[in-house]
């Protein structure tokens, strides 16, 4: 490849860099808080010279916009793309968690604190042990070899300069953060009718045996079963978290796949 090849390339290169980018930001496993920033910007770069060939492939030439203000509108636009890809398997990764810390508040455990890697927050140990279970699942379905085959294939849906910052984008995170609630709930809700069976059966031992401390009786029996429940049913929260994970792609491959494209300013073309 000549010098005159490589200048050329320069401005697709740069906004392939920031849909990578805005990818990595979100991305479970890729945007955890314990990877330092300067290993985040290599691997950023690395990914987008692996993925430059289908995005000049898409857009044989790219140029400049002319103005500033059609150059930021770009770069949002390549950042909303790679920050929806990246917050669509986020979002099944927080909606574990949330049934983690609602679990452990039903079994007594929300006093106890964990490290959360992904953002670099504390979090409950359930909640924690729900995000890694989440993580294994989402490795073992090679779920990180999809991601970055999704993104290369997002060139060719929606090429370089072809999309913005606009409602779709939007209306899709939207969609994506209730079925981040409804995983929650999903998981969590095994765990919600034990321990009404739970707090019902004290209720009725409470009145047939008074002598009996049920505070401190229940705190134990509340630990005891729920950890029962949760290791029986940790075959099922996996399946279901693995399908939550598949959806997700499959949420935002058909999403923006279906997405009229719409020039931005400064599309090669434009009369």
């Amino acid at each position: 490849m000549s010098l005159e090849d490589l200048i050329q390339s320069v401005p697709a290169y740069v906004l392939v860099l920031f849909r990578v980018a805005g990818m990595m930001v979100l991305a479970p496993l890729l945007g955890s808080g314990r990877i330092p920033r300067q290993v985040k910007a290599l691997i950023a770069v690395v990914l987008a010279v692996g993925v430059m060939p289908a995005a000049v492939a898409a857009a044989p030439t790219v140029a400049w916009p002319e103005t500033t203000w059609s150059l930021a509108l770009a770069i949002g636009g390549e950042m909303s793309f790679g920050l929806a890809m990246g917050m669509a398997l986020s979002f099944v990764f927080i909606g574990a968690q949330w049934a983690g810390d609602m679990v452990g508040q039903q079994m007594g455990f929300d006093l106890a604190a964990a490290f959360d890697p992904q953002f670099g927050t504390q979090g409950s140990v359930v909640g924690e042990f729900y995000y890694m279970l989440a993580l294994v699942v989402f490795l073992a379905a090679q779920g990180h070899h999809a991601m970055i085959r999704g993104v290369a294939h997002s060139f060719e849906v929606l090429p370089l300069l072809s999309i913005g910052a606009d409602r779709p984008v939007f209306d899709l995170v939207i969609g994506l953060f209730q079925g981040c609630t409804s995983l929650a709930f999903r998981l969590a809700g095994p765990m919600f009718v034990t321990m009404l069976v739970v707090d019902v059966a004290l209720g009725f031992l409470s009145k047939t045996v008074p002598q009996l401390n049920v505070m401190s009786v229940g705190m134990s029996l509340r630990s005891v079963i729920g950890l029962v429940v949760m290791i029986l049913g940790i075959g099922l929260t996996a399946h279901v978290i693995g399908e939550a994970i598949g959806d997700a792609m499959t949420v935002v491959s058909n999403g923006w796949a279906g997405m009229s494209l719409v020039p931005s300013p400064g599309t090669p073309g434009e009369g």
